[in-house]
C-alpha cells in the first residue's frame, strides 16, 4: 500500500511545484512554458525511473535528469546560476560515470544474461564471489552516493538548492534523492549478500551518511541565510535516506520513507520562497531589521521546519519512531541516535530562526500579494497532505507495523 502512496506524493508534488511556476511567477521568471516543459521532462525522466528493473535503463533516466536539472538551475539567467549549473552537471555526471563503470563491471562479471533486469543480474552471479564484484559495487554504490549528494560529494547540494528558483529545489531536492535511493537500494542488498565482513560498501554508505548527517548539523550552526538553512535541512534528510539503506528496512517502511522525503522537502522548499519573496531578503539579520513582515511567511517556514523534525503527526516523527522501533528489535540502541541528532538539528534552527518573530506584522505587499497568496494555499494543502501520510503511519504504528495496515 505504501508503493502506491509514494507514486501519488510523487505526482502530487510535481504538480504543486509546477502550477507554483505557472501560477505564481516571479517577476523574474520568463519563458514559462519553455522552463515548464523541461520540469515535465526532468520529472518524466525520473518517474519512469522508478518503474523500471532495467539497471542500465535506470541509469540513462537518472543521467537524463542530470542535464535537465543543469538546465532548470539555470533558469533565473544569472551568471551565478549558470556556475551553479555547471557544479551539478559536473559533479553528477562524475558520481554516475564512476556509478557505471561499476555496472559494467557487474555485467562483465555476471554469466550471460537474457535481460538487463536487475534481478536476472543477481541469478546471473549467483556463486560467483571475489574482489572484482566487490569492485563492482563499491564503485556502483559510491558513485550514485555522489548523486544522492552525500558528503564527500555533496559540494553541489548546498549550492544547487540555496541558489535555484524554490520550486527548482524543490523540485531537485525532492525527486533526486528517492530516485537514487531506488537505485541504490538492491545494490546494496546484494553487497550484503556476497560480502559480509565488516569492511563492505553497505557499511561504508552508513559510514558517509553518518558523516552528512554530522556535517549538515555543524555547519547550520554557521548559517544566517534562510536558504541554507533549508538546504542544510534537506541534506539532513538525505543522510537520513543513506541511514535507512543500510538498515535495509521491508519494502513497506521503505516507500513510505520515500513518500515522506517527497512531501517534507516539497514544503520545506516551499515555505522558504514564501518568506524569500515577503522579506526581499534571505539572511536572517537583514529580515529581522525589516520594518514588517506578514507573519504568515515567517509561521509558514517555522511550521516547515516543525513538520521536517519533530511534529507529532509529521511523517519525519513516524519514521523516527521506527528507528526507535527497529533499535530496539535489534539490539543497535545506537540508532537512538539518530533522533536526538534531528532534534538538535531542530533546536539550532529553531535558535536562528526564533528572532523574526519580532518584526512587526503586516499584509503581503501589493505588487506580491497575489503571487504570494497562492504559494501559501499550495503551502496549506501540502501541510494538509503531509499530516495525512502521518495519520497512515500512525495508524501502522498503533496496528503493529506497516505490512499489518
Amino acid at each position: 500500500m505504501t508503493q502506491y502512496l509514494f507514486y501519488i506524493t510523487g505526482i502530487y508534488c510535481f504538480l504543486v511545484v509546477f502550477f507554483i511556476f505557472v501560477l505564481a511567477p516571479t517577476k523574474g521568471q520568463t519563458r514559462i512554458w519553455l522552463w515548464s516543459a523541461l520540469k515535465l521532462f526532468f520529472f518524466a525522466t525520473l518517474f519512469s525511473s522508478w518503474f523500471t528493473e532495467n539497471i542500465v535503463l535506470k541509469w540513462i533516466l537518472i543521467e537524463a535528469s542530470t542535464l535537465f536539472g543543469s538546465l532548470l538551475i539555470s533558469s533565473s539567467g544569472t551568471e551565478r546560476s549558470f556556475q551553479v549549473g555547471w557544479k551539478f552537471l559536473l559533479i553528477n555526471s562524475y558520481g554516475l560515470g564512476i556509478a557505471f563503470l561499476g555496472i559494467v563491471i557487474l555485467l562483465f562479471a555476471s554469466k550471460p544474461l537474457e535481460t538487463l533486469d536487475f534481478s536476472a543480474l543477481v541469478v546471473g552471479l549467483e556463486g560467483q564471489s571475489g574482489l572484482l564484484i566487490e569492485i563492482a559495487l563499491l564503485l556502483s554504490i559510491y558513485g550514485y552516493s555522489a548523486k544522492l549528494g552525500l558528503v564527500p560529494n555533496h559540494f553541489w547540494v548546498g549550492d544547487t538548492y540555496a541558489e535555484s528558483p524554490s520550486q527548482i529545489s524543490s523540485l531537485i531536492a525532492s525527486f533526486v534523492p528517492v530516485s537514487v535511493a531506488l537505485a541504490l537500494r538492491p545494490l546494496v542488498q546484494l553487497e550484503r549478500s556476497v560480502n559480509t565482513s565488516l569492511v563492505n560498501s553497505a557499511n561504508g554508505l552508513l559510514f558517509i551518511g553518518i558523516l552528512t548527517i554530522l556535517y549538515a548539523t555543524w555547519i547550520l550552526n554557521k548559517r544566517e541565510d534562510i536558504r541554507r538553512i533549508a538546504a542544510k535541512i534537506a541534506l539532513f534528510h538525505t543522510g537520513m535516506l543513506a541511514v535507512f539503506l543500510w538498515l535495509d528496512v521491508k519494502d513497506d517502511v521503505f516507500y513510505f520513507l520515500l513518500a515522506s522525503t517527497l512531501i517534507v522537502k516539497l514544503i520545506v522548499f516551499v515555505a522558504m520562497g514564501l518568506l524569500r519573496m515577503d522579506a526581499g531578503k534571505r539572511m536572517i539579520g537583514q529580515i529581522v531589521d525589516l520594518p514588517s513582515l506578514n507573519p504568515k511567511s515567517f509561521y509558514a517556514y517555522m511550521a516547515a521546519v516543525l513538520i521536517a523534525f519533530v511534529f507529532p503527526l509529521s511523517p519525519v516523527f513516524i519514521l523516527d519512531m521506527e528507528i526507535i522501533r527497529i533499535g530496539l528489535t535489534t539490539n543497535l540502541i545506537w540508532l537512538f541516535c539518530f533522533p536526538l541528532l534531528g532534534l538538535v538539528f531542530f533546536y539550532i534552527a529553531l535558535n536562528k530562526l526564533l528572532p523574526i518573530v519580532r518584526v512587526k506584522s503586516r499584509d503581503f505587499e501589493t505588487t506580491e500579494k497575489h503571487v504570494l497568496t497562492v504559494r501559501l494555499r499550495f503551502f496549506i494543502m501540502s501541510v494538509v497532505f503531509a499530516l495525512g501520510i502521518g495519520a497512515f503511519g500512525m495508524y501502522a504504528l498503533v496496528m503493529g507495523g506497516f505490512s499489518n495496515v
